[in-house]
Parts: C-alpha cells; sequence; structure tokens
C-alpha cells in the first residue's frame, strides 16, 4: 500500500531549485525578496491548495508535487 505527502518546489528562474516539507520552510532557508513574494501570499493561493498551476512570482515558479512512498511495516 502507498502512502502520499505533500513536497513544495521553489524553481528559481536562474535554473536553481529547492525541495521543501512546507511553505515556511521555504523561509528558513530564502527571504521573501529572495522568493519575490510573503509567506502569507503563498497561503491564500489556490493553485498551490490544489496542487494545479504554479504561483508564480518575478523570481521563481512555486509548485506542489504529491510524493508517494512504500508503507513501512515496523
Amino acid at each position: 500500500m502507498l502512502t502520499t505527502s505533500n513536497v513544495i518546489e521553489v524553481r528559481f528562474n536562474n535554473g536553481k531549485r529547492g525541495y521543501f516539507g512546507s511553505l515556511s520552510a521555504i523561509y528558513e532557508m530564502y527571504t521573501a525578496e529572495e522568493i519575490g513574494c510573503k509567506l502569507y501570499q503563498l497561503h491564500d493561493n489556490a493553485h498551490l491548495r490544489a496542487g494545479g498551476e504554479p504561483f508564480i512570482t518575478p523570481k521563481c515558479k512555486i509548485y506542489k508535487r504529491i510524493v508517494y512512498r512504500k508503507k513501512q511495516n515496523k
């Protein structure tokens, strides 16, 4: 059986990428100026909640992706 979780992908215009477990984790590594928007704007964005189109800023595109994992038997 598979389990799912979300991962946030940030694609900067210079080709650099980062992967995060939450929206707020992005701002632990980058400033709002580096991302091109503030955290509340990402939380308010319907595209990210639905996992659809990316949220586009002047500096990057932010995607919400689904990761599938096999459930571990411990």
